[in-house]
């Protein structure tokens, strides 16, 4: 079972009811306003025969106005040519799709070949969001009334690259016992989940652009973790999250008087938290940011 099927979170309540939207991507004023202000800007530099010029700070990642337009792009892309029902995004059956979002991106932002793998990723994790968010908003309260197989006025509208076979294999795939299985783990785990952050998706980066603009140098992720996860009041999130900030500055003081040494990922953040780093995940950083960095 790969990651990427563990995914989306379910949980059976009363059907019948009225459908409810849970995310304002799909209020058709705000949603559509945002994508066709960056569909005209797109259009335009491709028109002109130019592309929108990106640059990645030292880490890898995406900055400046231009770092935003084309995340919000490349999640464009996702909901564009990444099928609703697709259960793995791993799957080889999806690379001429994926080659169709890369070609998508360099042929509007420019970006380099060695940047491919993490914009592709990228493209997999707004794909997934998107598939939450489709089945939190239209399908979890209603999975079991055959109203749900319709495809929900605002799908329609905003989404018209999702067809009505698209949707009901959406569906289908979502009455298995397989996601019902997954989706009551996934349950489970939220519930332990004890650090969640205080920002959006892309939080991670823009703290540590907003770190490098104020000091001209990168904090450390163990900065960067903790930050985004403390209110705009100055208090951490929850209890659970101060005693690892606690744990943090602790070690960072060790860390200046020379006590503590990091080496590689056994780092602060890692010593903090108590557990260590797995392959492919790096806690306190964006998704473009490697490990080998």
């Amino acid at each position: 079972m790969s990651k990427d099927q563990q995914e989306e979170v379910s949980t059976q309540t009363q059907v019948g009811k009225p459908r409810r939207t849970n995310s304002s991507r799909f209020n058709a004023d705000e949603e559509g306003k945002r994508r066709a202000t960056l569909l005209k800007r797109v259009h335009v530099v491709r028109t002109r025969g130019e592309r929108i010029q990106v640059s990645f700070d030292a880490k890898g990642q995406p900055i400046g106005k231009e770092g935003d337009e084309l995340q919000s792009w490349i999640g464009v892309l996702a909901r564009k040519h990444i099928p609703i029902w697709i259960a793995d995004f791993i799957s080889a059956d999806l690379e001429p799709r994926k080659e169709q979002v890369w070609l998508e991106v360099v042929t509007s932002f420019t970006v380099d070949e060695s940047h491919k793998k993490q914009v592709l990723k990228s493209c997999g994790e707004s794909a997934k969001c998107f598939r939450y968010d489709l089945y939190q908003a239209f399908v979890r309260d209603h999975i079991d009334d055959e109203s749900v197989w319709q495809r929900p006025a605002k799908v329609v509208n905003n989404y018209p690259t999702i067809s009505q076979d698209d949707w009901e294999r959406f569906i289908t795939h979502r009455r298995t016992g397989d996601f019902k299985r997954l989706s009551d783990q996934g349950i489970e785990r939220r519930k332990k989940s004890k650090y969640g952050s205080t920002t959006g998706r892309d939080g991670y980066r823009k703290r540590d652009q907003e770190i490098f603009e104020k000091t001209g140098s990168y904090a450390d992720r163990h900065v960067i973790w903790r930050d985004t996860r403390i209110k705009p009041d100055g208090e951490y999130k929850n209890p659970s999250i101060k005693i690892i900030g606690d744990q943090i500055d602790e070690l960072t003081q060790q860390d200046t008087q020379g006590s503590f040494e990091s080496v590689g990922t056994e780092d602060i953040l890692t010593k903090s938290l108590g557990n260590p780093e797995h392959s492919g995940r790096l806690r306190g950083q964006s998704k473009f940011v490697k490990q080998a960095q």
